[in-house]
């Protein structure tokens, strides 16, 4: 069983295109759990329409809390329903993570990797509709996290497009209880990784293109805002000895 966490928030012109995608995409059994976290749009109620015809669970934040919170939400969720040989994908609902991708990286978890993520900086990889502002901040967000906290196998830090052994998710939440997710912005997405390093996990990356000009709407990503998260991040988590 496959449980796809999608945080969404203000995503109505994405998420029931992104839902129909995963639908005709994915050749085994699965279960999109959206939390919609404070959505002002009709993102809920597209979401609660297609639960009748999609395998879908809708959680809800009220009022908006955030990504971190977000993700904590989902991944709490597929873990309460999850068993053993379970699979977790994370991804973003703005439509930019093709769900084609969700097959190959299945099949690399099957094969025995604990981790599988959607890598944008892989040979075949790439970025479509993104600025050089954007670039450049994933970029030295990624050099910052590699040098502070090695992972083997893995480059791409803040891709939210993700496949996790649902088993290492939870007991992520087992040995961290809430402390498993702290971080509240954008800044949640590194701070996942950092704390599964406890585990001696093994990363594996897939070569992905992310679609940022299939987004339709603004992007809530605040870049002064993020940097200055990811980089007090970063120094708690060193101090702490992760």
């Amino acid at each position: 069983m496959i449980y796809i966490v999608i945080p969404a928030y203000n995503e109505e012109e994405n998420i029931g295109v992104l839902l129909e995608r995963i639908d005709k995409a994915l050749k085994e059994k699965y279960l999109a759990v959206v939390v919609d976290d404070g959505s002002t749009d009709k993102t809920d109620e597209i979401v609660e329409g297609m639960t009748s015809n999609y395998p879908i669970r809708c959680l809800h934040n009220v009022p908006n809390q955030g990504l971190g919170i977000t993700l904590h939400n989902g991944l709490k969720e597929a873990v309460k329903l999850s068993s053993g040989g379970d699979i977790i994908v994370t991804m973003d609902g703005d439509a930019t993570h093709d769900p084609m991708y969700i097959d190959s990286m299945v099949k690399e978890i099957e094969n025995g990797a604990d981790i599988v993520i959607a890598s944008r900086f892989l040979p075949g990889a790439g970025e479509r509709g993104l600025s050089g502002l954007r670039k450049f901040l994933s970029r030295g967000a990624g050099f910052l996290l590699r040098c502070a906290f090695p992972i083997k196998g893995l480059c791409d830090y803040t891709s939210g497009y993700r496949a996790f052994k649902a088993e290492i998710i939870k007991k992520a939440f087992q040995d961290f209880d809430d402390g498993f997710i702290t971080e509240t912005g954008f800044s949640v997405t590194p701070e996942i990784l950092i704390k599964l390093r406890r585990f001696k996990i093994e990363v594996k990356e897939i070569p992905f293109i992310l679609k940022y000009d299939a987004k339709k709407g603004s992007s809530k990503l605040n870049i002064p805002k993020t940097i200055v998260q990811y980089l007090k991040m970063i120094f708690k988590y060193k101090v702490r000895g992760f």
